[in-house]
């Protein structure tokens, strides 16, 4: 995304990524920002915070501000930065991969992460600061 610079220059704009890091959906965003040398970001939110809720209609994280982008849902962040910005693609391209890879993201998404992965609750003793 590029937005208008000083003296004719065009500078990119930073990927502002907005969760917590104890989100594995948050370290998703950020893990291809890694992948790909993405400079970004993370501002550190809990669920249902005022940043969060005016991109994501049910509050949750992450959310992606870039220029005048605004995203929710990871895949969908993941996929933007991977094709927005130079570097080899975190995604492949090749049709086949493209839907095994679709696959195993949505059984993750749907079925393993309430099996699998922690549910963070802002009332968990555990992650208080």
């Amino acid at each position: 995304m590029l937005q208008a610079g000083t003296a004719g220059k065009q500078v990119v704009a930073t990927p502002e990524i907005i969760g917590s890091i104890r989100s594995t959906y948050t370290r998703v965003a950020c893990m291809v920002c890694g992948e790909k040398g993405i400079q970004y970001v993370l501002m550190e939110r809990p669920l249902h915070a005022p940043e969060i809720l005016a991109i994501h209609p049910f509050g949750k994280m992450p959310v992606l501000r870039h220029g005048n982008v605004e995203l929710f849902e990871s895949k969908a962040i993941a996929t933007y930065l991977d094709r927005s910005f130079p570097g080899p693609y975190v995604f492949p391209s090749d049709p086949r991969r493209v839907a095994l890879t679709e696959q195993w993201v949505s059984l993750v998404n749907t079925v393993m992460d309430r099996t699998l992965i922690r549910v963070y609750r802002p009332e968990d003793r555990r992650f208080r600061a």
